[in-house]
């Protein structure tokens, strides 16, 4: 295979990369495909003329490409045309919020613990379709059970578009019992030694028996947070799963292997695309592993013909052909990063190696090349994922790369005995342990590293950044050597401006933020997370979706150690995030649990070495100085979800100085809130809003509790209409001036000498009033004392807020990773979510109390 590039791989490569660009704008708007088809066609057609007429050669040659490149949008904008009739049949035009009788088939495992899992719908009402779709189970109808993919479900369900652009066109909320039909043949073959493969496994340690699952049959379910973060923070993740690598070391041992046995080229062929195929099957494919699977086919395909294989048309036929079967590829981060580090292998390095070779032994310039070349290509696409600069991605992946491939032969021999010989499987899996654990090992040193991470500019304009270094890394690669200094200058003074203009004010909001502040409303998106701080101790009241939000803010306000834990409810914008914090965690207080994501919340609390209490309205205690006590739900009650969310109190008591009053009302709707009145104190210094502030308010309460300071935990991106016009008019009636995490960060409230001061990690100078300068005043209630970034006070009013939206319960919004199991996007916004069932969580008696500044995990003093 010859990997050298040369001008005339340009004439495939750039048709091909304009065709991705054109199917990534496409399959958002797939309406408009027709018209670039017609568009495509005429350029073709006018470019086959000029080419037939024209007799100059650079003529012809531009308008060649020209021609190749209408060729290609040409077909990926049918691929979409075509494509959207057969996502969006009329069987379900005007399905609505009405369920309808389902049957899909899983292309995916469905874990316990998933929340979603991707399959292909075949029947609608007894109408045949063929539409991907994201499946989400009903938990609430009963135990989710584990399902191998290949298995054909059929129930009743909720069929809802999913966004415009996604992999899957329609999202299935099931509801009730589910009837399933086990998978036959080859995939119930591959289910069997994959469940045989995870039971020989399982006594392991961790992480190296997690990793070995991930690099041999592709399951990373059982991977721990903490590597999992490692291994992002040491740009080490495709180590956590079966990539196109594996694909490669699949086939080059199998080619070896048949050589020796002095097998014939065709044999050899046919019998590499015969494995790889089972392989791919065995370990569920995605996005990446389809692209390495067509590529080695490919090349088998033109070794067997006797022509040369060269790497970038290769690539092109690739990343063409998938596209033309289906266009929504071009979406995929795993598709992304699998092109882009295959083509920077093969673009950069072996130009790469040959400069290097002046410093060192040739077979490690190639060690070296290899990861770096990989990383130029790929960082700019890994900034939407996590916005970094993973400092020692290249040392990272030096040392880990060469266990890989043990690991994954080892490891995939080991899953093929299991099902056969589980004793003999568990040997040669444990040889396999060996190396995964070392892959580990690796990438929680990188991690503890000083400044393993970089924090790198979010957005576009982080990605632009991105490109602007690894551009210039390549031109000092491909570049004239007289200029090679020049590129690497330019990199490093773009990677340095990058770099500061987050650490700099990260620094700076550090430095300005007050040391005394008493409570704090961490920005983690659409969702809760409030911290109180007294003296040494600190409780965390719910934790958000988003576990990186939730990290930042900890570290920013650095919080390590939780004495008390309160989930007001367990809603995924107020739980999802507990696995960040769980290890932390000394006490934690529940509302109703019975559903199983319930219970599975409380399991981990419970095995984190938590101990795990049910609240209600006797449950009370002190938080440093601060006296606390739960006003809701009361003792005996059976509701749940919002209505059952814990109300938390906090005291300010005169013997406090620097202490806050206030009341925290989770998600509570109005006629809970009216419920509220008789027991809430009033007036108090802060109020967490309820419900991120929705409609659904009662004004009487919050004009009883008079609190100066209104906290709102609110998703700039949020589609639910959160803070609304109404509830915001409510606040200023009530006197309450709001800080809302979408436009301000992460909001500090502390006591000054004239009452509660506050101050933001995010100053919104378009909102201050006209002619209004800075001070460094108490908080009155129409203009409150937001410290901007550099500790300075900017008084502000905030602006209009977005219009009322819908109130669908909303479950997790982004997902992390394609590849991944992703979380439930939403709730069919007609769908009400049943009653949580009657359950506590174990206590013992007299459990009507709960401290918070004892000793981490042991018991606390507990009043009557």
């Amino acid at each position: 295979m010859n990997l050298a590039v040369d001008r005339t791989d340009l004439r495939v490569a750039v048709p091909v990369a304009i065709g991705w660009v054109v199917a990534a704008v496409l399959v958002g708007k797939p309406e408009v495909a027709w018209f670039v088809v017609a568009g495509s066609s005429a350029v073709l057609a006018t470019g086959v003329v000029l080419v037939c007429c024209s007799p100059a050669v650079v003529v012809r040659v531009v308008v060649t490409a020209v021609i190749t490149s209408a060729a290609v949008v040409g077909l990926v904008a049918v691929a979409v045309a075509v494509g959207d009739v057969r996502r969006t049949p009329p069987v379900l035009d005007g399905v609505g919020h009405t369920p309808v009788q389902v049957d899909v088939v899983l292309d995916r495992d469905l874990a316990a613990g998933d929340r979603s899992v991707i399959g292909t719908l075949s029947h609608v009402d007894g109408t045949t379709v063929d539409v991907p779709v994201r499946v989400v189970p009903d938990r609430f109808a009963g135990v989710v059970r584990a399902l191998a993919a290949g298995t054909r479900m059929s129930a009743r369900a909720v069929v809802e578009p999913d966004e415009p652009g996604a992999a899957t066109a329609s999202v299935l909320f099931l509801r009730g019992a589910v009837d399933t039909e086990a998978p036959s043949g080859f995939l119930a073959g591959t289910d069997r030694a994959r469940s045989a493969f995870a039971d020989v496994t399982a006594a392991l340690p961790e992480p190296g028996g997690a990793l070995l699952r991930g690099l041999a049959i592709g399951d990373r379910s059982g991977l721990d947070p903490d590597t999992e973060t490692a291994m992002e923070t040491s740009a080490l993740t495709h180590l956590t799963a079966v990539s196109g690598s594996n694909c490669a070391v699949i086939v080059a041992v199998v080619v070896l292997v048949s050589r020796a046995l002095g097998l014939g080229r065709a044999v050899r062929a046919a019998v590499a695309i015969t494995l790889l195929v089972g392989f791919v099957v065995l370990v569920r494919p995605d996005p990446s592993i389809l692209r390495a699977t067509v590529m080695a086919v490919v090349v088998l395909v033109v070794h067997l013909s006797g022509r040369p294989v060269r790497g970038v048309p290769l690539i092109a036929f690739a990343v063409s052909g998938m596209l033309v079967v289906d266009p929504w590829f071009a979406r995929s981060f795993a598709f992304g990063l699998s092109v882009l580090a295959t083509s920077g292998i093969v673009v950069l390095g072996p130009p790469l190696t040959a400069l290097l070779t002046r410093w060192c032994w040739t077979p490690f310039a190639a060690a070296i090349a290899v990861p770096v070349s990989a990383q130029m290509a790929c960082w700019p696409l890994t900034i939407p994922l996590a916005a970094a600069l993973p400092t020692y991605a290249v040392p990272a992946n030096l040392l880990a790369e060469p266990f890989a491939p043990v690991v994954t032969v080892v490891g995939l021999l080991a899953c093929l005995l299991a099902p056969i010989w589980p004793a003999g499987a568990s040997v040669v899996a444990a040889v396999a342990w060996l190396p995964a654990s070392a892959i580990g090992a690796i990438a929680h040193g990188a991690a503890a590293l000083p400044a393993a991470s970089v924090p790198w500019p979010a957005g576009l304009v982080g990605v632009g950044a991105a490109v602007l270094v690894s551009g210039a890394l390549v031109g000092a690669v491909l570049g004239p050597a007289a200029a090679r200094v020049r590129f690497v200058v330019a990199a490093a003074t773009v990677a340095v401006i990058g770099a500061g203009t987050v650490v700099v004010p990260l620094v700076v909001v550090r430095v300005g933020i007050p040391a005394d502040w008493a409570i704090a409303m961490c920005d983690v998106g659409q969702g809760d997370a409030v911290l109180l701080r007294s003296a040494a101790s600190t409780a965390l009241v719910d934790t958000g979706d988003d576990r990186e939000r939730l990290r930042a803010c900890l570290d920013l306000l650095g919080v390590g150690q939780l004495d008390l834990l309160v989930l007001t409810h367990f809603d995924r914008d107020h739980v999802g995030a507990v696995d960040e914090v769980a290890g932390d965690v000394d006490v934690a207080l529940t509302g109703p649990v019975g559903r199983p994501a319930d219970e599975s919340v409380v399991r981990g609390l419970t095995g984190a070495g938590a101990d795990v209490r049910r609240a209600d309205d006797g449950t009370a205690g002190t938080l440093g100085h601060v006296p606390w006590r739960v006003l809701w739900p009361r003792a005996g009650e059976r509701a749940s979800g919002n209505d059952a969310s814990i109300v938390v109190a906090v005291e300010a008591p005169d013997t406090c100085g620097s202490c806050l009053s206030a009341v925290l009302l989770g998600d509570l709707d109005r006629s809970a809130q009216r419920r509220l009145r008789g027991v809430a104190p009033g007036p108090v210094d802060v109020v967490k809003v309820s419900h991120h502030g929705s409609a659904d308010q009662d004004p009487e309460l919050y004009r009883q509790l008079a609190a100066r300071v209104g906290l709102i935990g609110v998703g700039a991106d949020n589609t639910y209409g959160h803070p609304t016009d109404r509830a915001l008019a409510m606040l200023a009636a009530a006197g309450t001036t709001p800080f809302r995490t979408d436009l301000q960060g992460t909001v500090v409230v502390r006591r000054g000498t004239a009452g509660p001061e506050v101050w933001t990690e995010r100053a919104s100078p378009e909102q201050a009033p006209p002619g209004q300068a800075p001070s460094d005043q108490a908080l009155s209630g129409q203009a409150p004392s937001g410290r901007a970034p550099g500790g300075s006070a900017v008084a502000r009013r905030l602006g209009p807020a977005p219009s009322e939206g819908t109130h669908a319960r909303q479950e997790a919004r982004a997902r992390r990773r394609e590849d991944r199991p992703g979380p439930v996007v939403r709730h069919p916004s007609s769908a009400r979510r049943p009653r949580d069932r009657a359950g506590d969580v174990p206590r013992r008696a007299g459990d009507g109390h709960a401290a918070g500044s004892a000793g981490r995990r042991r018991p606390r003093a507990r009043g009557p």
